[in-house]
């Protein structure tokens, strides 16, 4: 049986939580601390982290604030380059 395509979507959303666990571990930012910058519980953020579409704009303007970066950089893929 042949596998379902994965939706754009979901590509996405992985992306989406990716570059927030990346820019938290730079700034050692721990799960709850998280948890603060998108003001809400502990569990709230767990349902967010496990379907990242329930994020609300304000959270991810939180968390790009907090990281400085533009919004629109949580959603972008990051180059690696090898040196």
């Amino acid at each position: 049986m042949p596998r379902p395509l994965k939706k754009p979507e979901d590509k996405m959303k992985r992306l989406l939580i990716a570059n927030i666990q990346y820019e938290s571990e730079i700034r050692e930012i721990d799960r709850k601390g998280q948890a603060l910058v998108a003001h809400c519980s502990e569990g709230t953020y767990r349902t967010r982290l496990e379907d990242p579409g329930k994020f609300t704009v304000e959270e991810l303007s939180r968390f790009a604030k907090k990281f400085g970066i533009p919004m629109a950089d949580l959603f972008k893929s990051r180059k690696v380059c090898d040196e």
